[in-house]
Parts: structure tokens; sequence; C-alpha cells
């Protein structure tokens, strides 16, 4: 046996079956980094809904663009015109009958004017839908009293204001033909329960009747929300019944809306708590609520195009009930047809050092703009009393642009 040659092949054979087991081997896979648990979410935006339901939902929230749906196009100050020296409690609305936006306020007068004794009436400015003067503005009645509330609906202007007679509180109402401004249904008064407070109140159209509604509440101060009262008219101003609202702890100062066979009723927690969504189907059936906003409140303007809910509201984060309500700024919000929220912006942005005190946000929608008004509290220094009778309070309309985004 020939040793040498025999340990050469046998040599070869090995070195052949290692090179085929190589090239058969997987390759070897690199080390991971180590794993690490994924950061905690930040603490949530805004606190759960109130009740222990929520809203129905069919639909994902939708996605938008970072870029805004509000364009604003123009900003125009109401007051001073004549001896409309200020205003507040302001509501617009388009009147088909004129082709023209007006604008409604519990006016300050400069001067006695319209037979007016007193320094304060309702009043009303009227503008082009691009919010160009007309040079028509005047006084509806001189009657007012400190909370005004009012509707303008097609070509009618609804009229309520907070009053007593015979020592029962309740509200004198009215309505008024928004194109002659004429006297449509004669001022009356509507006596309310000893818990139906009548202050702030608000007018809404729902399934052909008006809401006329306030705060529900044992209590007189201000404070966490307990309820609301609604009370309904015919169009013409006919009493025709009343419902208390107490599903979810809330107070006045809201918006009402009919839309997808529901009722979208938008209210808050509190002057200085929470903005949120009461919904119910349209027996008043309740349905649920939803939190739409911390730190927001007064929702007393509202609108549905059919694909958005749009809300002005206040944003009070810098206030608290110490400020009474100085450092309040107002914003106008989008939402989904389930309120997600979809975008949110500024519609005024003072810090306490402007001494700017904006209030009562409300809104129309027209021609795909809306049309958001707010009183303003001029030259506002810390401490001061904010009652208007003490205020230079003045009416502003910003006009913004919706997108077309769908």
């Amino acid at each position: 046996m020939n040793s040498p040659k025999f340990l050469q092949k046998l040599t070869i054979v090995m070195l052949a079956i290692v090179f085929l087991a190589g090239c058969r081997a997987p390759a070897a896979t690199p080390a991971l980094p180590p794993t690490f648990p994924p950061s905690p979410p930040p603490p949530a935006t805004f606190p759960p809904p109130p009740p222990p339901s929520s809203l129905p939902t069919s639909a994902p929230p939708t996605v938008l663009p970072s870029s805004s749906l509000f364009t604003l196009v123009k900003e125009t100050k109401v007051t001073p015109v004549g001896s409309l020296a200020g205003g507040l409690f302001v509501r617009i609305g388009y009147v088909p009958g004129r082709d023209r936006l007006v604008v409604a306020f519990k006016a300050r007068l400069s001067q006695a004017n319209g037979g007016c004794t007193d320094i304060w009436a309702q009043a009303y400015r009227e503008y082009t839908r691009d919010m160009e003067e007309t040079g028509k503005y005047g006084i509806i009645i001189c009657q007012t009293g400190p909370d005004v509330g009012g509707l303008i609906l097609g070509n009618d202007f609804y009229y309520a204001t907070m009053g007593r007679d015979h020592d029962v509180d309740g509200w004198w109402l009215a309505r008024y033909d928004a194109v002659t401004w004429q006297v449509s249904t004669p001022r009356f008064f509507f006596p309310l329960e000893p818990e139906e407070k009548n202050g702030d109140p608000m007018i809404a159209m729902l399934d052909e009747q008006i809401d006329i509604s306030g705060k529900y509440k044992l209590a007189d101060e201000i404070g966490p929300g307990h309820a609301t009262h609604h009370q309904f008219f015919t169009p013409d101003l006919q009493f025709v019944s009343k419902r208390i609202l107490t599903d979810v702890p809330h107070i006045d100062l809201t918006s009402l809306l009919s839309a997808n066979g529901m009722i979208h009723f938008i209210t808050s927690t509190d002057l200085w708590g929470d903005m949120l969504v009461m919904q119910y189907d349209m027996s008043w059936k309740f349905l649920g609520a939803k939190t739409l906003k911390a730190k927001a409140a007064a929702p007393e303007g509202a609108a549905f195009d059919g694909r958005r809910f749009y809300v002005a509201y206040l944003d009070n984060s810098l206030s608290g009930q110490e400020y009474l309500g100085t450092r309040d700024n107002i914003r106008l919000a989008a939402f989904d047809l389930n309120w997600n929220l979809l975008d949110d912006i500024a519609v005024t942005s003072f810090v306490p050092g402007d001494h700017k005190a904006p209030a009562r946000p409300s809104l129309a929608l027209q021609d795909n703009r809306l049309y958001v008004c707010y009183d303003q509290g001029e030259n506002v220094m810390p401490g001061s009393n904010q009652i208007p009778e003490n205020t230079d309070l003045q009416v502003y309309v910003k006009v913004y642009e919706l997108s077309q985004i769908p």
C-alpha cells in the first residue's frame, strides 16, 4: 500500500467535503441590537367622556393634510357706528329677502336714539355677503335685559332677553321681520319656574320648533354645571312643551344642531371646564356624550355642511375662575361626522399684556364661508370689573373660506 498517495487522496476528499458543507450552510445572521420597550404614549389630550356610554361610531376619523381647512379672508369691526358706540351678545345670519348678512347685537348707545331712554338697545347692522358696508343699521327695540339671545332664521329675527315681571323671573320674547324690521310677534313675557334660570337665553331651531334654553340649577352662582331647561315654541312663538336635560353635567352657553337624523347638543361642563357634545335621537333618547376639547367652553356658534361640524368656542386654558375671562381667546374647530377633531385654529391670539377680552363667539355658514362673530373687551386692565356696563365692548366679525378638502 502506497501510504503517501493514500494520505494525499484522503486529504483532498476531506477538503472537498468541508467546502461543500460551507456552500450549503445558511449565512450567518448578524447580531440584533438589544430591544427596548417603546416609549410610553403621551398623556391623553382630552379627558374621557363624562358618561359611561359614548357616541356611536361607524368610521375612523378623516385624516387631513397639515394645511388648515380655514382661510381668513376678511376681518370687520362692526362697532362703533353712528350712535351705536359698542355692543355684545352678537349674532350673525343671512337674510334672503334682502340678500344681505345681518349682524344683530345688544348695543351701547352714545346718545338717545330711536326713542330709547336707556344706554342699551337691541340693534343691527347690514352687510353684503363679502362683509361690505351697506350703510344700513339701526335699533330694533329699546327694551333689553342684562343678557340677550338672538337668532336670525331666514327672514325672521328671534329675540329673547332675561327679565322680571311681578316678582317672577322669565324671558321677554319677540319676533321681527328682518327685511323690514317690523314686529311679527309682539314682545311678551314668558315666566319660568324658580329653578329655570333666565340668564343667557340660547335660541335654536329644531324640527320646525324654536328651542329657547337656559341653565337649570338650584344655585345662582356660576360653577360646575348641572343641567339646562329647554322651552319649545312654534315659529310664531306659541309655547308647545319643555324638557330638562340632565344626562351629563353641563351648563348653558350652547349650540344645538339636527344632523343625520340625530340631535347634537354642544355645551361645556363649566365656564372654565371642557367642551362636549351630547347626542340624542329625534325623540330625545340619550345616545351618549363625548368630550371635544379640554379647557374650552361657551360653544355658542355651530354649523353643519353635510360633511363636517364647525364650532366657535372660548379657549380658557390661560384663564381659570380667578381671571374672570380676561385671558380667554376665540377659536374655531372642525369635526368629522363622528365628532373627531379635524382642525382647530385661533380666531384671536391675545396674551394678557394685550388687555383684550373676547367673548360670546357665534357663527353662520353661507356660501362655503364661515362668519365668526364675537364681542371684545378693549383696554381691559387686570382686576377690572368685567361686567358690560364697566367695559368698552366692541363687535367683530371674521370671515373664513372653507377648504374643499373632502
